[in-house]
């Protein structure tokens, strides 16, 4: 059941807009049209607009106008920018494997391709995984031009907690023929730890990464091997059963039958209205170096300093993660100021960069 008494927040209307949208046949949405117009900023600004629109047409007895006419344009871009995407990632493979490299594309196109329509799951850059050695072997297998219109984010590590190695998500990724190349992505077990933990570290702020999530868990095969998923330490464990309990209460995924369902329904009563507070505000993630660079501008104007404290504060989630404190009923905000405190060395090495430039 979905967490709702009444919604009355930007965030539990972004909730409801896409709700199942995933799905071949997802269910006529239940936003006034006020209330659209009301997040639309929000939709166009977390990836989520195309998605939304799904949901939106299936339920419109009239010709989109204003907002509604942008979130309809995100959706046939996102079809536009699928296509050009494949190209994107065939010659990006073409290259890596030219190279002798050995890599493994994460998030974007590797969940899109998963969704019932390929303009419903935009992205942007390319994520690839590759070994640590073969890092600089890529940077010069990839094109330097202007001309080609893609741009490829490489990783060499990831988070402590997703406790996988590259050769041990190696062991188990797949192949996907792409006209005539084969790009490697995940298994899905080990793509649905990492896009949990991904959602996690940056304080849950995009709904299409909770989206991604629901629907791979509700696309997940009899064969799903959840040990497999799991596995790690018990903390860890939790935390990927809350998210995915998260995708159940606010988005409706279906969950019955899995080894987190009595997890997914007895989450910690804050973890759900964080979220929704995070998707009402919009877009954005803290970084203290963000908030080092803004600050000597802002050291003498009093109101807009606490404004930028304010939007560079740890939330609930992210503070959890960065204290790897397991997801129970403790106050957060001992959690927030602990995060805070742990911040304060990189905080002042881009302070003090950015005072000897000003």
């Amino acid at each position: 059941m979905r967490l709702t008494s009444k919604r009355s927040s930007f965030g539990n209307y972004v909730a409801e807009a896409v709700a199942g949208a995933w799905r071949m046949a997802p269910e006529p949405l239940r936003l006034s049209l006020k209330e659209l117009r009301e997040i639309a900023r929000l939709l166009l600004g977390t990836g989520t607009a195309a998605l939304a629109w799904r949901r939106i047409e299936s339920s419109l007895d009239y010709a989109p106008t204003g907002s509604l006419l942008d979130i309809r344009a995100a959706h046939r871009e996102a079809l536009i920018t699928s296509a050009v995407h494949e190209v994107n990632i065939e010659d990006i493979f073409k290259r890596v494997q030219a190279a002798g490299i050995e890599a493994v594309v994460f998030k974007g196109w590797a969940l899109a391709r998963l969704y019932p329509d390929a303009g419903l799951r935009s992205f942007g850059d390319i994520d690839l995984w590759v070994r640590p050695e073969d890092l600089e072997k890529l940077y010069r297998a990839l094109p330097s031009g202007k001309e080609y219109g893609y741009c490829v984010e490489p990783h060499v590590s990831f988070y402590p907690q997703y406790e996988r190695s590259f050769d041990e998500i190696m062991s188990a990724s797949q192949l996907i023929r792409v006209n005539d190349i084969q790009v490697r992505v995940p298994c899905h077990e080990d793509h649905l730890r990492f896009i949990c933990l991904h959602f996690l570290y940056h304080g849950g702020w995009r709904p299409l990464w909770l989206c991604d999530l629901a629907m791979m868990v509700e696309s997940a095969s009899s064969e799903f091997d959840w040990d497999r998923c799991l596995s790690g330490k018990r903390k860890h464990a939790d935390w990927i059963a809350c998210v995915i309990g998260l995708a159940h209460q606010l988005l409706d995924a279906e969950i019955t039958g899995t080894p987190v369902e009595k997890r997914a329904k007895n989450l910690p009563r804050w973890l759900a209205p964080a979220v929704l507070k995070q998707w009402g505000q919009g877009p954005g993630m803290s970084f203290a170096e963000n908030l080092s660079f803004s600050l000597p501008r802002r050291l003498l104007k009093p109101a807009a300093l606490m404004r930028a404290m304010r939007e560079h504060w740890r939330n609930p989630i992210q503070a959890s993660v960065e204290m790897n404190a397991w997801f129970d009923e403790s106050p957060r905000p001992l959690l927030q100021f602990g995060s805070a405190f742990l911040r304060i060395p990189e905080f002042a090495r881009f302070l003090g960069q950015e005072i000897r430039r000003t």
